[in-house]
């Protein structure tokens, strides 16, 4: 069975209102992570909670995407693929919030929770990690670290040489213009039937965004809806890739459960 096979087979259900009035009880009455308590979710999550990232929810800042990314990976967790998450820096590295110390020539990245939970969750598969920081000391078993900005197309060709990817998870800047200029260029090294994830679509830093930008979510219910990009940051080229590649477009939540609440979260795209 093919991939997008797999994922069409693998899509999130609804969750009961009990299952989900206990998910939302869970997170609200736990503030730090505990690894007993983690051991009844599925795997990802699990994961998620026992390296700290906040795509758990235990973590500070808990989205709980876990809950999405686990129902679609399950089916294939066990393959050899490739997957790319861009965006890796944890809140507790020094330096997360000052742009000036990327360039002290120092390790900032000490720890990639997102990197240990793909390796362990995909336990055949190579995992690149692509972020503007640096992480030489850092050291995770089937991962290769590329250093280099999302919103440089440049930099972006460096991940040429690791793809095609059956995933690509992009959780850098949250800024429009970045998110934009990676989807564009990123979506075409993706393979038929594979996934791109784009996390926390309704938030944009205001140090990085650029004023007017159009935002990100905007544009893929454009896309969704087959009308136009009418990104700037988009090139002509990979706005007619886009339109002409991308299967579907569906939205999720933060925290909740369901596919059609609060649709400015999470978003996944499928490659025909």
């Amino acid at each position: 069975m093919k991939l997008l096979d797999l994922l069409r087979h693998s899509r999130p259900r609804e969750r009961s209102t009990t299952s989900t009035q206990l998910a939302n009880s869970a997170i609200a009455l736990d503030h730090s992570p505990r690894i007993d308590d983690a051991c009844q979710y599925d795997e990802a999550t699990r994961l998620a909670n026992l390296y700290g990232s906040d795509k758990g929810n235990f973590h500070l800042g808990k989205h709980f995407y876990t809950r999405v990314y686990s129902e679609y990976f399950e089916p294939i967790r066990l393959q050899q693929l490739k997957v790319l998450e861009v965006g890796l820096l944890h809140i507790s590295d020094s330096g997360w919030d000052d742009p000036s110390k990327r360039d002290i020539g120092q390790a900032i990245g000490r720890r990639a929770p997102s990197l240990e939970m793909w390796s362990q969750y995909f336990p055949n598969s190579q995992i690149v990690g692509f972020d503007i920081n640096e992480f030489q000391d850092l050291h995770i078993d089937r991962c290769t670290v590329v250093r280099g900005d999302m919103g440089n197309r440049n930099d972006l060709r460096k991940l040429a040489d690791f793809g095609p990817f059956d995933i690509i998870v992009e959780d850098a800047s949250h800024a429009s213009h970045h998110q934009q200029i990676a989807l564009g260029y990123l979506f075409s090294h993706l393979v038929r039937g594979g996934t791109y994830w784009i996390e926390d679509l309704n938030y944009q830093p205001p140090s990085l965004e650029v004023p007017g930008a159009v935002k990100t979510k905007d544009l893929l219910v454009n896309l969704e809806q087959g009308r136009p990009l009418g990104s700037e940051y988009i090139l002509a080229n990979e706005a007619l890739n886009l339109e002409a590649t991308v299967a579907s477009v569906e939205f999720y939540d933060s925290l909740e459960t369901g596919a059609r609440r609060n649709r400015d979260n999470l978003a996944v795209l499928t490659k025909k």
